[in-house]
């Protein structure tokens, strides 16, 4: 448990003060802080007790947790307070927030303060944020500049559209964000997979994540949106994918703009190594935002008829906005096995009709594939032999290699 600030006899210097007035989840926080922090090296108080505390505090030994888990306004407006009172001592300041909107999270960090973690989700976050602090501190301490705690990763944008229902894009998605995220993981790198079908999207089903309440306040309000308030949307599957998924309600597909998306995607860029958009069917005034800032783009058919129309209404479509097709990767769902002569005979002729020339084949997973939907899991968890996966591992490897390829050339 946490010492009380008026114990004077203690000579260990605490690591960090905690100001938890009015926090729901600071018997849970305490838990956390004292595995991350050990229970004798952090002191709760109180906000009345502010001026005496910063005022003892040894700035290049300590640094200070505000709290806030409400968008009350006497709430909001002490903890911003007390933001500025930490700035004008010069200390790090970590704020830790519940379940607030992001407006008031913009709000709060406009007072001063530079380093955030969500708390309970994502799991991680708090334990990153705290070795921030410490990392800055070892560095010269003071107070973190804006310059240090924004990430500025130049993250690379990877679309994934479906050219007709039930193709399996969402699946692939799902998937090609997670092969991604175990590749990379060992490096450091984040990766982030958004579901941009606002109206009756999947991944939060196919992931089994929770659909926050920030995320309709995201979309609704993108246009005004900073990197804080994305984070905070976002939910988080085994440490490793951050998600953000649909709205809970059904939304208009418009009620994004093409500026809008253009901001998100710009934060997510800078936030993230990899980000995997899965796109809706329907093409918005904003599909062309996405389409254009992709490093790399997934289109997904079926060998039937409908897929066919569509995928060639589609590739019209490019061609009559002039955007360029070198980006475009297409990807033939459920293709025929080696043995099918018949079947790869009709993959040949879709593709000579289309003008095009497939990149990806992935096969049949069979049932395997609809069972880890249902149990809210990649394949890579529950069936990792399924066919369909070892294909989908192959495609992360060179999707990863293809944008990293062409950065590379850009560059020089």
């Amino acid at each position: 448990m946490a010492l009380s600030f008026m114990r004077k006899e203690s000579e260990m210097t605490p690591e960090a003060m905690v100001f938890s007035d009015n926090f729901a989840a600071m018997d849970a926080l305490a838990e956390d802080l004292d595995g991350e922090i050990g229970a004798e090296r952090w002191v709760e108080v109180t906000n009345a007790e502010a001026d005496e505390v910063f005022e003892e505090i040894k700035k290049e030994q300590t640094f200070v947790i505000l709290t806030l888990g409400s968008d009350e306004t006497t709430e909001v407006e002490a903890c911003a307070e007390l933001i500025r009172k930490a700035n004008n001592a010069e200390l790090l300041v970590l704020l830790v927030i519940g379940d607030v909107s992001p407006r008031t999270m913009h709000n709060v960090m406009r007072a001063g303060a530079v380093e955030f973690a969500p708390y309970p989700d994502p799991p991680g976050a708090l334990q990153e944020a705290i070795n921030r602090l410490r990392v800055a501190r070892t560095q010269g301490g003071g107070i973190l500049g804006p310059a240090k705690t924004k990430s500025h990763r130049s993250g690379k944008i990877i679309g994934v559209y479906g050219v007709a229902g039930g193709v399996g894009a969402s699946t692939f998605a799902v998937n090609l964000a997670w092969e991604i995220a175990s590749i990379v993981r060992s490096e450091g790198r984040r990766v982030a997979l958004f579901d941009f079908n606002f109206q009756y999207g999947s991944i939060a089903t196919f992931l089994d994540v929770p659909r926050r309440e920030a995320v309709y306040e995201l979309v609704s309000e993108a246009g005004s949106l900073d990197q804080t308030a994305l984070l905070q949307a976002l939910s988080s599957y085994r440490d490793r994918l951050h998600v953000l998924t649909a709205p809970r309600d059904a939304l208009p597909l418009d009620i994004v703009s093409p500026s809008d998306v253009q901001n998100i995607l710009t934060l997510a860029r800078d936030a993230f190594d990899y980000v995997v958009i899965d796109m809706p069917q329907a093409l918005m005034g904003w599909s062309e935002s996405v389409y254009t800032a992709a490093d790399v783009f997934y289109a997904l058919m079926e060998t039937d008829m409908r897929s066919a129309q569509n995928m060639f209404r589609f590739v019209r479509s490019l061609k009559a906005e002039d955007l360029p097709l070198g980006k475009l990767q297409f990807v033939l769902n459920r293709a025929p096995g080696l043995t099918d002569l018949s079947g790869k005979t009709r993959v040949k002729r879709v593709a000579e009709s289309l003008g095009i020339e497939f990149a990806h084949l992935l096969p049949d997973g069979g049932k395997q594939v609809v069972s880890c939907c249902d149990q809210g899991a990649p394949l890579a968890e529950v069936a990792r032999n399924n066919p369909l996966r070892r294909e989908i591992a192959k495609v992360a490897q060179r999707a990863i290699t293809l944008v990293n390829t062409e950065a590379t050339a850009e560059a020089t």
